[in-house]
């Protein structure tokens, strides 16, 4: 069998990013991959002796307009461990985040599984630029049950919170290529979602992906992808307020889960403890959120307020539990 190719999509916007994005290009060539490289924005490259393909292609098809959308994604969390070695828990949310990137990463997956099909490629290994690993032989890790069932030889895809991680995922070129329709315009966009949702629902890559792969996906154990991943997002911003999850200030993520019953917060930061004032119906208290943990707060009743010196210029969200996903946030008095 063709080894499969290396397929990037890269969007790149700074130095930093550039960084990684030639170190990850360097690496898949070293590991024998033939890489290929879509890209809306480029600040500079110079390896094109290098690669296999790379097509620059100055259009954003970014979804700017967040008034012609349903924006409810679900939120799926298993397996989480708090404290360290405590029991898994499973909850589940609802949050407003806009996949405001859905319409061009899907345009240039469909579009790469064409010019894949060209070059004689059966399967590609969809890699974000910025997505470290501890070794880029991934065929002999992560990917290594390739071909045991008839699914891996579809898609072969990591389950996560929002539904799949779209980081990274081996892909079949003739199952994307039937998957994913041809995308030109945002109505086709819509088209898409409509066949989907059977309405405009649309909800970040990550729940739409799942949706559309579904039955048909090889689900990766989590634990053991990650054995072989030194950092998943070394660029992730501190957040794009607005576009992803409304309720996310720096290294802080915080929505009702479980029928909002109860309270769901991360601290992405690997290093600092935040902490953070929390009160509800009948009850205030001090949170604190060791680094890299996730906290989940029950017995919340009618309201639940929260301040954090994450958020700007000193404001208080307050969540309305009597409404899925329904919050203000108060500026200081």
């Amino acid at each position: 069998m063709k080894k499969p190719a290396i397929f990037i999509d890269a969007f790149i916007t700074s130095e930093e990013k550039k960084k990684w994005f030639d170190y990850n290009v360097t690496n898949f060539i070293k590991a024998g991959y033939d890489v290929f490289i879509i890209s809306n924005k480029m600040i500079s490259f110079d390896k094109f002796a290098d690669v296999k393909y790379f097509e620059y292609d100055s259009t954003n098809r970014i979804l700017l307009d967040k008034s012609k959308y349903k924006l409810y994604s679900k939120m799926r969390w298993s397996r989480v461990m708090f404290p360290a070695g405590g029991n898994p828990q499973e909850f589940s949310g609802i949050s407003k985040m806009h996949g405001f990137t859905n319409w061009t990463i899907l345009y240039n997956l469909k579009k790469i599984a064409k010019v894949l099909k060209r070059f004689g490629y059966d399967h590609a290994i969809r890699c974000e630029y910025d997505v470290v690993f501890k070794s880029y032989d991934l065929m002999d890790t992560i990917f290594k049950d390739f071909g045991k069932s008839e699914n891996s030889k579809n898609i072969m895809i990591i389950p996560g919170s929002m539904g799949v991680t779209t980081n990274f995922f081996l892909f079949g070129v003739d199952y994307i290529d039937k998957l994913i329709g041809d995308l030109e315009t945002e109505d086709d966009y819509m088209k898409l979602l409509n066949s989907t949702y059977g309405d405009n629902t649309s909800p970040v890559l990550e729940d739409l992906f799942w949706t559309m792969v579904d039955n048909s996906a090889h689900y990766l154990n989590k634990e053991d992808a990650y054995k072989h991943i030194e950092k998943i997002d070394m660029c992730v911003s501190d957040g794009d307020l607005g576009l992803r999850h409304p309720i996310m200030y720096k290294s802080l993520q915080v929505t009702p889960v479980n029928n909002n019953s109860e309270l769901f917060i991360c601290n992405t930061d690997k290093k600092r403890t935040i902490y953070l004032d929390f009160a509800t119906d009948g009850r205030c208290e001090l949170l604190k959120i060791s680094p890299d943990s996730w906290l989940r707060v029950s017995n919340c009743k009618n309201f639940v307020e929260i301040h954090s010196s994450e958020f700007p210029d000193g404001r208080t969200i307050r969540f309305d539990l009597s409404l899925p996903n329904s919050f203000t946030i108060k500026p200081m008095s």
